[in-house]
């Protein structure tokens, strides 16, 4: 009995927790550059019936097994490239392919994001909608949102005066070396320990990353699994209402 109510319970908490990555993918839908997460499950222990001591015939006795529930508390992010959406606005920056922006905060301290929506401030920073400044080689903080400038496929800022170019900054993307040291320190932001320079990259300007979520596939996923929940939660009511009988047999 007891075997039941752990099976139950690990189920329930299981899939409680994808039902919180599930809405977090769903309230992020329209979030920019967001990657969206999924919970993996593994079995928590397999027992022979051998073992056990279960009464069972079979041919392949040896090969059954018993499980003892499972355990999803493990969560894995999908980095899969989002759909790329013009928005004409020159602050807006998209990357095709891999790489991610180098954020900083004023301790120095960097961080990392998908997100290109910028903004240039009073000081002629590029912030990110999380307040960080994007980390820019070269730059002399001499631009505006007034200002008319271009900003090339490789990262290079130019500042156009009267039609000529002048090279004011370049903006670096940046290759994080094995995607599980990622940290959500949230806002559509990350940290990571070990990351390098990417030598070869491709920036959009007037142009942004939308979320990987699929609406329609989240909301599949989440009636799947609030469907596997409630199958845990009647697991557990009919264990507890056996092991009631159990109790109200001996107490006779």
């Amino acid at each position: 009995m007891l075997r039941v109510l752990w099976n139950g319970k690990s189920g329930l908490i299981s899939n409680q927790n994808r039902i919180d990555a599930l809405s977090n993918n769903i309230a992020n839908v329209d979030t920019n550059g967001y990657k969206r997460v999924d919970v993996a499950f593994l079995d928590v222990l397999n027992e022979s019936i051998d073992r056990l001591g279960v009464p069972i015939t079979s041919d392949n006795r040896e090969n059954l097994s018993v499980g003892s529930g499972t355990k999803g508390d493990l969560l894995v992010r999908d980095f899969s490239q989002g759909i790329l959406k013009e928005t004409g606005k020159k602050t807006d920056l998209a990357i095709e392919g891999e790489g991610y922006f180098r954020l900083k905060d004023n301790k120095g301290q960097y961080f990392y994001s998908r997100d290109g929506a910028f903004k240039i401030d009073s000081d002629g920073n590029f912030v990110h909608p999380s307040g960080l400044i994007l980390d820019v080689e070269n730059y002399n903080n001499n631009l505006s949102e007034n200002d008319k400038f271009r900003i090339s496929y490789d990262g290079n800022i130019y500042k156009i005066n009267d039609d000529e170019e002048e090279l004011v900054g370049k903006i670096n993307l940046y290759k994080v070396i094995g995607q599980d040291s990622f940290v959500s320190k949230g806002e559509n932001v990350y940290s990571a320990e070990n990351v390098e320079v990417l030598e070869a990259f491709r920036l959009r300007q007037g142009f942004l990353e939308s979320s990987n979520a699929d609406i329609t596939k989240e909301l599949t996923n989440m009636l799947v699994t609030q469907r596997a929940f409630e199958l845990n939660a009647r697991t557990v009511k009919s264990a507890d209402e056996m092991w009631q009988i159990a109790n109200n047999l001996r107490g006779r």
